[in-house]
């Protein structure tokens, strides 16, 4: 069952953009509403402004087709035309990002709502600095996953924010948004803490979101409308912590108390129909633990009922009920009914975790290898920067009347550095942000076409996409290129050579490494897995060898490289210095290593390559 506190705050920033929509709307007179706003727009009879305004009363209603971005061809035109309108680009990543939500593209999702985020904090409608929607959102996916161990070290990173809230909010410099995604932050840290057993951090949620409740009760002109909403997820929090502590009794009190808020004629509209449909569920699967199957059916009755029509966007996991109706079976002794109703369930999921799983790893791994390699050019170019000063300062000492002129061109010089750094940095990031998600985007759409109508062309098509992400991964390692590795990180990307020509070409390896803790700079690192793809080369070109053998030892100052294959080595009677060796050699030279090649024609050969560590 999907996680209660992300349906929430999808429903949240849905109100951002349409709190004065009625939900009665029907999807074909929606999407002909679009059609004719769209032919409006084109035919220049509506103005940005007026033609974005009226696209958002209606497209937070398609958050769930496939071709959403393609309905919104001209509405991100007209948003991305002015600075002035980013409170339509904001609106533009919010489609987005529910979009990915609901249908299970959660690593898109996360990366939308980053974008979403950081636009509306730009036209000063979110905090700068405070707790960003992003931070809930991406917390809430991990725990949708059952990843609570990302779950607890996001709360780690944000605990101090959230400890300082209570002042804020008596201070009245907390937003009511803030507040509430404060609350819907602690409510998710409870939700899977219950799930760990660990009731001392449910303790720990509940007494920060006290504290910050009994601020805001003193301030009921600033947070009074969204009472019910607050009181709601506190009695949400105070339910669970009583049903995982096996209080069965205090968790049907805070549950009716819950039910209470939600059903409340004053709560909010926009996000009363999925914290009914949430808390529901929740009393579902409560009842059921405790063993009250009646109460259990009353609720599934009552979620049957906002199923076929009182909620016009469900947020409720599709299997969710089908899973509860067959407990019900069993306990009715229809266990053939309700064993086929499970495996009906379970397969939808099966098939569906690697591409929720695989999409979410891979948009997190293109963010945050190139927030990594940002991070780590600005340190490399510090180190730089810093180096370069001490010199001009010793040039400075021996002839300051000399070397005057020089430092000063070096002090410019390393300024133009600098700048350039910073543009190659802006390159990189846009790169990522917006060609990664792309192609991933692509990727699942071929691969969802692909299983629907299978053709040797879509396979083609398939396997080019993923030749382009491993460039875009290739590009992110050489912007990384200043940072030092390990000699366990180098022998980790030649086993990986190795076990791609063991695939292609059958020839085995051994690799042996000794040291792998040791630090080795980037230009060894570079060089070295230069040298092994030439050797690897030349086994496959020249050798008819059949296993290679590769060894790593790390010594105190020096690092030694050793490959060999089962081939005969080189015959005497041919030049055994070809250009691949050529180039080999000047590569170890410029590291200020030995290489040597050991001949044993026709016994086999080896080379030898020895380099200083630093």
């Amino acid at each position: 069952m999907l996680l209660k506190p992300l349906q929430r705050f999808v429903w949240f920033i849905f109100g951002l953009v349409c709190c004065n929509s009625a939900f009665a709307q029907r999807m074909d007179s929606i999407k002909t509403r679009l059609g004719e706003l769209r032919r409006q727009y084109r035919g220049h009879l509506l103005a940005d402004t007026v033609f974005l305004k009226k696209v958002d009363s209606a497209a937070p209603y398609l958050e769930g087709e496939d071709s959403l971005q393609e309905w919104l061809a001209e509405y991100r035109e007209a948003a991305f035309g002015s600075d002035r309108l980013l409170r339509y680009q904001a609106n533009y990543y919010t489609y987005l990002s529910i979009n990915a939500y609901n249908r299970s593209r959660f690593g898109s999702a996360i990366y939308w709502s980053e974008k979403n985020n950081a636009t509306r904090i730009r036209a000063g409608m979110f905090e700068k600095g405070g707790l960003a929607h992003s931070d809930l959102f991406a917390m809430t996916v991990y725990g949708n996953n059952k990843n609570y161990v990302r779950v607890f070290s996001k709360y780690a990173a944000l605990r101090p924010a959230l400890e300082q809230l209570p002042a804020l909010v008596g201070k009245g410099s907390a937003s009511p948004e803030q507040l509430y995604v404060g609350l819907s932050i602690l409510q998710t840290v409870t939700y899977a803490s219950c799930r760990v057993g660990d009731m001392e951090r449910v303790a720990e949620c509940i007494r920060t979101a006290d504290a910050i409740l009994e601020e805001a009760k003193k301030k009921p002109a600033k947070y009074g409308a969204s009472g019910l909403v607050y009181d709601y997820i506190q009695s949400y929090m105070l339910f669970e912590q009583a049903w995982f502590a096996h209080s069965p009794a205090e968790a049907v009190s805070w549950l009716q108390r819950a039910v209470g808020d939600v059903t409340t004629k004053g709560f909010n509209p926009v996000l009363q129909s999925a914290y009914t449909e949430g808390i529901y569920s929740d009393a579902v699967d409560f009842f059921f633990d405790i063993g009250k199957s009646d109460s259990a059916r009353r609720y599934i009755t009552l979620l049957e009922a906002l199923d076929s029509g009182n909620v016009s966007y469900s947020s409720l996991d599709a299997g969710f009920l089908q899973e509860a109706r067959s407990k019900l079976m069993a306990q009715q002794g229809r266990y053939k009914e309700a064993y086929d109703a499970l495996a009906t369930v379970y397969r939808q999921r099966d098939s569906s975790f690697y591409a929720v799983s695989s999409d979410k790893d891979n948009n997190l791994y293109a963010l945050a290898e190139a927030e990594d390699a940002r991070s780590e050019l600005y340190r490399v170019e510090e180190t730089k920067r810093l180096a370069e000063r001490d010199n001009i300062f010793l040039f400075f000492i021996v002839a300051l009347l000399a070397l005057g002129g020089t430092s000063v061109f070096l002090m410019y010089r390393s300024e133009q550095r600098r700048k350039m750094l910073e543009m190659q940095l802006h390159f990189a990031r846009n790169f990522h942000d917006e060609v990664g998600p792309m192609l991933l985007y692509t990727g699942m759409l071929i691969r969802k076409e692909a299983e629907e109508r299978p053709s040797p062309r879509l396979e083609e098509v398939k396997g080019q996409i993923g030749r382009v992400m491993e460039t875009v991964r290739e590009i992110a390692h050489e912007l990384k290129s200043g940072h030092p590795g390990s000699v366990a990180l180098l022998a980790k990307e030649m086993e990986t050579i190795l076990e791609k020509i063991r695939t292609a070409a059958g020839i085995d390896y051994t690799l042996k490494i000794e040291g792998g803790h040791r630090l080795i700079g980037p230009l060894p690192y570079i060089q070295l897995k230069a040298v092994m793809q030439e050797l690897v080369s030349n086994t496959i070109k020249h050798s008819n060898g059949h296993h290679i053998r590769l060894e790593l030892t790390a010594e105190e100052k020096t690092l030694e490289f050793s490959y060999s294959d089962d081939g005969p080595g080189w015959d005497p009677a041919v030049p055994k210095e070809g250009i691949g060796v050529a180039n080999m050699r000047e590569r170890v030279d410029a590291l200020r290593g030995k290489f040597i090649i050991n001949n044993r024609y026709p016994e086999g050969y080896s080379i030898d390559i020895t380099i200083p560590l630093v």
